[in-house]
């Protein structure tokens, strides 16, 4: 599913470790995605079977996908 997605996590830039500024200790690039579904400052990764789990974003109307060619505000919610 990452791969499919075009999802990258670094935590080197150009061969030089992410400074804080930039995400450290890791970072998150989702191309193809809403800004809102990259992240900066991964210290923590929690997985869960809910499929009814929303992040921060989505649980505040943001669209679960974050799909760039759909809009960004979760349809379904209105």
């Amino acid at each position: 599913l990452i791969l499919d997605n075009d999802i990258i996590m670094a935590h080197k830039m150009n061969e030089i470790a992410l400074p804080p500024e930039r995400g450290f200790p890791f970072a998150l690039v989702a191309e193809e995605k809403w800004g809102y579904k990259w992240i900066k400052w991964i210290t923590k990764i929690e997985l869960s079977d809910d499929v009814n789990y929303r992040g921060y974003w989505e649980s505040r109307g943001y669209a679960n996908t974050g799909d760039l060619d759909k809009s960004f505000l979760d349809q379904s919610r209105r």
